[in-house]
């Protein structure tokens, strides 16, 4: 999951290691977006020991309460608005660095 993680956030230039100068680049920023894989590693990891409902199981395991559920839930959309708003921003590093030809096989001149 995290080799998932790491070349979904290096494709939108999210990666901690491998940001641009601006505001993405900041030490801070850094620090977030760091972060932020290790969530969505977290609790891809969480559900892959038992601890949620996949994976077949008759039932969830009982010793893990209502806040974890809170916790994993909002730490998991965390992770994906930011990937979804960054897809979404017109202004984001990633689609400042496209390939040229990208541009013209999808009609822009």
């Amino acid at each position: 999951m995290l080799a998932l993680v790491k070349q979904a956030q290096k494709a939108l230039h999210l990666d901690a290691s491998s940001v641009t100068p601006g505001p993405d680049g900041t030490d801070a920023v850094k620090k977030i977006l760091g972060g932020v894989a290790s969530i969505a590693v977290g609790v891809a990891e969480l559900r892959n020991r038992g601890y949620g409902t996949g994976h077949g199981q008759a039932s969830a395991p009982s010793n893990l309460g209502v806040r974890h559920a809170h916790l994993a839930a909002n730490a998991a959309l965390t992770w994906c608005q930011l990937m979804l708003d960054t897809l979404a921003d017109p202004a984001a590093p990633w689609r400042k660095q496209q390939h040229p030809t990208a541009s013209a096989a999808a009609g822009s001149p």
